[in-house]
């Protein structure tokens, strides 16, 4: 079927105008009057795009529509690509809207720089038509971006072969160069942008923030502290501060210092050469020659190896010991690792044991200063619990004596004694409240109800629970403090000082201020609990009653001073618990519960270490 001349004209006209409005970019289906469309239909002509696009490496694009003549709807398709000036095209990244001939890139994608040219096929009603390098496109360089190391965090060991970071990815245009921005033991593969350290490096174990400069066609970029790494290294630099023990007696005993020792830890230690006699301690290095061994005279020179994670290094002649004949040496060297103490006055005080060195001496204080004594055998020196030394210092000169002689060691050790110090520990914080809606005021104390929940009263007074209210000092004087009213009802409330801290104190004790009301004294059930392990919950705690003289049915206050020293040393919660409860001789009657604790002052005094 023919078009008429009229048609065709119309089709040459419109194809004139549109070729002028290409800008406009929207699909232009052409028809001549609906009787003539139906006559004859025409395949796709005229397919064009906008001018060159340009677009960088990995970036996302989007085309406007093209302009293409057709006589029925028309569908797109890319039918195939090529790639000039070191482009390289691959299939399937670009992708064309078939109802509207859009053609898109995704963020990402894999093309190269270069020119890009795509045939589209464009079909209708009527047929096909193939338009060759209808669409053009230019991919530029793309400058490097998100340059990242992963993990962020990775462990090199020094001097060891092959120890690496892993290979940063990036975005942005090959081929890329890499460097560090500061010289340092690092050294960096300009082609991979792995991170290594030269094998004979000796920098310090530690971690290291690296920044990197990452180079292209498109200039430079740094990335500030990109990669952070752990240096970490095999044991090194072992010293025994005195490397050889001489004059050691045979059969004698004899014990090195632990090692100083530089690497990644843990560190285990073990001897390479024991000769029969000598063990070293795997955890601490000390090498220790036992009582009654059977080496010869001679010097043995010891090869520790110490060994951790990476490896395992043997130092040779780490220490060396002289075993020589039998005789009387005068003592040296006589040290405790301790040279000064102090100790609160009356308090018993125990030094360490001293080191020395020569055959084994026997011990004596040249002034006790009638209290100080030392153990001949150890040279332990100690004080006994009740000593009346007066406050000041003390030092104290040892006698160390052997077949040899007597070796004085004047002022080894100085001990000084210092008055006790008795300190506020807890205090329960509640002086200088009140009362307060919706609020117990208990100050530094926990309230807590194991059977109903706390109850407050129009005028804020506590009537379920423990909170804050008036109550009646030794004198009569109204102050505050902490009361608990359980209405003439079954209760189990609690009043807690949590995290209380004698680690660092003797002697503890509570100062203890209150009084009970109503009831009968069968009843008065206000108890004091101590608890070790105490962590929130009053019913997985195990807690420990210490007992105290009763304040049940006084109108004021009564004092109470209740030990505590069996917890010196240690972090407890102290706590008060009222419970009332039904008995059976009371036949279900409310009228001798305990009804009332008032609490008004809870402090925990010690003398301090």
């Amino acid at each position: 079927m023919n078009h008429s001349n009229d048609c065709k004209s119309k089709w040459r006209f419109k194809t004139q105008w549109m070729a002028i409005a290409f800008a406009c970019l929207s699909i232009f289906t052409f028809s001549c009057d609906e009787e003539e469309a139906n006559k004859e239909e025409l395949t796709p002509e005229g397919l064009r795009y906008a001018l060159v696009s340009e677009v960088y490496e990995g970036k996302a694009m989007e085309t406007s529509r093209p302009v293409v003549y057709s006589t029925s709807n028309p569908k797109f398709e890319i039918t195939s690509g090529t790639a000039e000036e070191g482009g390289t095209y691959i299939e399937g990244e670009f992708q064309v809207i078939d109802t509207t001939g859009i053609i898109t890139l995704k963020l990402d994608n894999q093309l190269v720089a270069g020119k890009y040219f795509l045939d589209i096929k464009v079909s209708n009603d009527a047929g096909e038509t193939i338009f060759p390098k209808a669409f053009e496109l230019v991919v530029l360089p793309s400058a490097i971006e998100r340059l990242q190391y992963s993990p962020l965090n990775q462990v090199i060991v020094r001097g060891v072969e092959g120890q690496k970071t892993t290979i940063p990815e990036f975005k942005g245009t090959n081929p890329v160069t890499f460097a560090l921005s500061k010289n340092s033991d690092f050294v960096i593969d300009t082609k991979t942008g792995e991170i290594s350290l030269a094998i004979d490096s000796q920098i310090d174990a530690g971690e290291y923030r690296l920044s990197v400069v990452a180079t292209n066609v498109t200039g430079e970029q740094t990335f500030e502290e990109v990669v952070r790494i752990d240096v970490q290294t095999l044991p090194y630099d072992l010293v025994y501060s005195t490397n050889a023990y001489l004059g050691v007696q045979q059969t004698q005993a004899k014990q090195s210092v632990e090692p100083a020792i530089n690497g990644t830890g843990p560190v285990t230690y073990s001897l390479k050469n024991n000769f029969n006699a000598f063990t070293i301690d795997p955890l601490t290095g000390v090498v220790s020659l036992p009582e009654a061994h059977t080496l010869a005279i001679d010097t043995y020179n010891l090869t520790v190896v110490a060994t951790n994670e990476h490896g395992s290094v043997d130092f040779v002649d780490a220490l060396s010991f002289e075993i020589i004949a039998i005789q009387a040496i005068i003592a040296t060297d006589l040290t405790y690792v301790n040279v000064s103490y102090s100790v609160n006055q009356a308090f018993a005080f125990t030094s360490d044991i001293p080191t020395v060195s020569g055959s084994t001496p026997t011990y004596s204080l040249l002034e006790s200063f009638g209290e100080f004594g030392i153990d001949p055998v150890t040279g332990v020196i100690s004080l006994t619990e009740g000593n009346t030394l007066a406050i000041g210092n003390y030092p104290m000169t040892v006698v160390a004596s052997n077949l040899a002689g007597d070796a004085i060691f004047t002022d080894v050790i100085s001990v000084t004694v210092k008055a006790a110090v008795v300190e506020l520990i807890f205090e329960d914080g509640w002086d200088e409240l009140t009362p307060a809606v919706g609020e117990t005021r208990l100050g530094n104390m926990i309230e807590y109800s194991a059977k109903e929940a706390p109850k407050q009263a129009t005028n804020n007074k506590w009537t379920r629970g423990w909170g804050n209210w008036s109550v009646i000092d030794q004198d009569g004087v109204t102050v505050r403090g902490a009361v608990m009213i359980p209405e003439k009802t079954e209760n189990d409330d609690w009043l807690i000082a949590k995290d209380v801290d004698l680690s660092k104190h003797v002697d503890s004790y509570l100062n203890l201020d209150g009084y009970s009301r109503y009831g009968s004294s069968n009843n008065n059930t206000l108890k004091l609990l101590v608890s070790e392990n105490y962590s929130g919950d009053v019913s997985t705690a195990v807690w420990e009653e210490v007992s105290f003289e009763t304040f049940f049915n006084y109108t004021k206050a009564q004092s109470r001073v209740i030990d505590l020293s069996k917890f010196d040393g240690k972090v407890v919660t102290i706590a008060l618990r009222h419970e009332s409860f039904l008995i059976e001789s009371d036949a279900g009657s409310l009228t001798n519960l305990t009804r009332t604790s008032y609490i008004l002052n809870f402090q925990v005094m010690g003398t301090q270490k």
